[in-house]
């Protein structure tokens, strides 16, 4: 429940010092349900698929294309994941011509991730969020069905650290594949 609330607060962007070293322990826990429980399910990538970076072995947790020339945004899975073993990798580009790969490395990838669930009747919002040398990178997937007509918002948030908090999103085009929320 205190993971639950303390996500909800998250999302109304609330800074406190405490706070933060909660959300630090709840974004762990929320991080390891996902990929305990969710991600096994979920099947591998198709071979060639037109709108994924991930390869034909890994499982495909999230990949849309957005406004531009071809631009693909995913984040992949190995196979078999748990809380220690298997990776996470987030990667924008084209198809063939991957531009950023992140963590680089396929070790201990679950530390470099943050995921953060908050939902209610007809509201669904997840993120998954990584850092990468001054930058943060928000993949996200909300759902607002209390609305007329409803809201599906999906796509990625990057933002500078520091003074200059200038922020880009790049929102999907189309339908995505996410397996966000669990």
């Amino acid at each position: 429940m205190i993971c639950l609330f303390s996500t909800m607060l998250s999302f109304a962007r609330y800074t406190d010092g405490r706070h933060q070293r909660l959300m630090k322990t709840c974004n762990s826990a929320l991080l390891s349900a996902l990929i305990t429980w969710a991600l096994p399910a979920l099947p591998l990538a198709a071979a060639n698929s037109p709108i994924t970076l991930c390869r034909g072995e890994e499982r495909v947790i999230f990949s849309c294309p957005i406004a531009g020339p071809g631009k693909v945004i995913s984040l992949c899975a190995s196979p078999t994941i748990d809380t220690k073993r298997g990776y996470l990798q987030y990667r924008f580009g084209k198809s063939g011509a991957v531009e950023l790969q992140f963590p680089q490395a396929r070790a201990n990838t679950q530390l470099a991730f943050r995921y953060a669930h908050y939902f209610r009747a007809q509201v669904d919002r997840t993120e998954v969020s990584f850092d990468n040398q001054d930058y943060r990178y928000v993949i996200f997937d909300y759902f607002e069905g209390d609305v007329k007509p409803t809201i599906r918002e999906t796509g990625v948030r990057v933002n500078r650290h520091g003074g200059n908090n200038h922020e880009q999103e790049f929102k999907c085009t189309g339908t995505p594949l996410s397996k966000l929320g669990f």
